[in-house]
């Protein structure tokens, strides 16, 4: 196993990363809320959001930087070690708001849907850059 390090640059690319899903994932969710009637959210719902949201980043980060052999392997080890983090983070707002009875369920198929897309895409982008570095030898 090995790290890919440019420490500035994950900096810079994890901080735009993050708010551009913050702003995205808020529009769309402000948009359905408004579309069902609901004119307020709480200021809670949108911190939690965004720890998910940091949380989802920092996995994308792994899926570029953690290298195992198998490309399948690294993006499962960030899968695994981020979903484990999700759910402790919602096992832990438990302790401080009551839970909906689907919580964990829901941020299961949220996170996991949003990885596999994420996954696809980068593992696409990583296999296009090799063919191009071929091409140019």
């Amino acid at each position: 196993m090995k790290m890919k390090l440019n420490y500035w640059n994950t900096i810079k690319n994890s901080t735009t990363l993050f708010c551009v899903l913050f702003s995205v994932t808020t529009l769309v969710s402000s948009t359905l809320q408004l579309l069902r009637g609901q004119m307020t959210d709480t200021n809670t719902h949108i911190i939690d959001r965004a720890a998910v949201i940091l949380i989802a980043v920092i996995t994308i980060t792994l899926f570029d930087k953690l290298r195992f052999k198998s490309t399948v392997l690294s993006h499962v080890v960030a899968y695994i070690l981020s979903m484990s983090t999700v759910f402790v983070y919602v096992w832990i707002r438990g302790f401080f708001e009551e839970l909906h009875p689907n919580a964990y369920r829901d941020i299961f198929l949220n996170f996991t849907i949003i990885t596999i897309i994420f996954s696809i895409i980068i593992t696409l982008i990583n296999r296009i850059k090799i063919k191009n570095k071929l091409k140019e030898k």
